[in-house]
């Protein structure tokens, strides 16, 4: 599949150029980019810790359904207090600074 593959690249080249051009664009993959890594950093977190969706679901109290969207949809941002029963149920704390 050279052909597509080639194709691919050449388009990934000029989505980076609309991109590069439009500071709105740009800030808006970046912001982005941040709750995507964001969110595969829970995920990466719960996997680590040893446990399912489920197993987080009984340990948290957290809807699975909960769990799974905080971890992949990006139109939901969890509450604090939701964020806050997923780490400490994986062995991690919130802690926030304001600067």
């Amino acid at each position: 599949m050279p052909f597509v593959e080639a194709n691919m690249a050449k388009e990934r080249r000029k989505l980076q150029e609309l991109i590069d051009g439009s500071p709105e664009a740009k800030k808006a993959v970046e912001e982005f980019d941040k709750e995507y890594e964001f969110r595969r950093k829970l995920v990466l977190a719960r996997e680590e810790a040893g446990l399912t969706q489920k197993q987080l679901q009984e340990i948290s109290g957290l809807d699975q359904r909960a769990i799974s969207q905080m971890e992949a949809d990006e139109k939901i941002s969890p509450r604090v207090r939701t964020l806050k029963k997923y780490l400490n149920a994986i062995g991690y704390a919130l802690d926030i600074f304001l600067q």
